[in-house]
């Protein structure tokens, strides 16, 4: 009876370190399989056969439907230019240009994946066909909790959060992997004290 009992507890044990190990390599595994372009990162086979193992899990645990290497390409940022983490209670400016796309979301999340505003009237997200440009079509988005002039996104409370910027029927996917991206800087304005 004391050899069942021991080899339960040996087996609990392994079960409950080889999970939080798991979830832990999950969770911290933002790079692997991934291009990167400044802070953005993004998992072009994702849908496809040729993903790996890592990228597999992760998808599967965030319970995200990922787009097809045919639909585009979503881009994750939890990072701004100088590598601090992304924090709702800080202010952003998110600058520059995206790779051609027919059109393109940019939408703030929380650390448990949902929309960080989302009511009737305000929403964490914003549409490429709804924003303002710059004659030589650049873009600047502000994301902060308070409103600010000009294509804005807001953030309420207080922890991490990411940035997902998804490129709808974009050419920079093709079967031999992701050509050269176009991306955005996203810069530190301040924070609250």
């Amino acid at each position: 009876m004391r050899i069942i009992i021991n080899v339960a507890i040996v087996l609990f044990i392994g079960l409950l370190v080889g999970g939080l190990s798991a979830n832990f390599a999950l969770q911290r595994s933002h790079g692997i399989g991934a291009v990167n372009t400044g802070p953005w990162s993004a998992r072009p086979f994702v849908g496809g056969a040729q993903i790996d193992p890592y990228t597999s899990a992760k998808a599967t645990s965030d319970g995200t439907i990922p787009l097809g290497a045919a639909e585009g390409l979503a881009f994750e940022a939890i990072h701004d230019q100088d590598g601090n983490r992304l924090q709702k209670e800080c202010s952003y400016e998110i600058a520059g240009d995206t790779s051609s796309a027919r059109l393109w979301t940019l939408s703030a999340y929380d650390e448990t994946g949902q929309l960080i505003v989302n009511d009737p009237v305000l929403i964490s997200a914003i549409y490429s066909g709804t924003l303002v440009r710059y004659p030589d079509s650049s873009f600047v988005v502000k994301v902060s909790e308070k409103p600010k002039s000009g294509n804005w996104i807001p953030t309420k409370g207080e922890g991490n959060f990411k940035l997902i910027l998804r490129l709808y029927d974009t050419p920079i996917t093709s079967n031999s992997g992701v050509i050269d991206p176009q991306m955005p800087r996203i810069k530190l304005i301040g924070c609250e004290s």
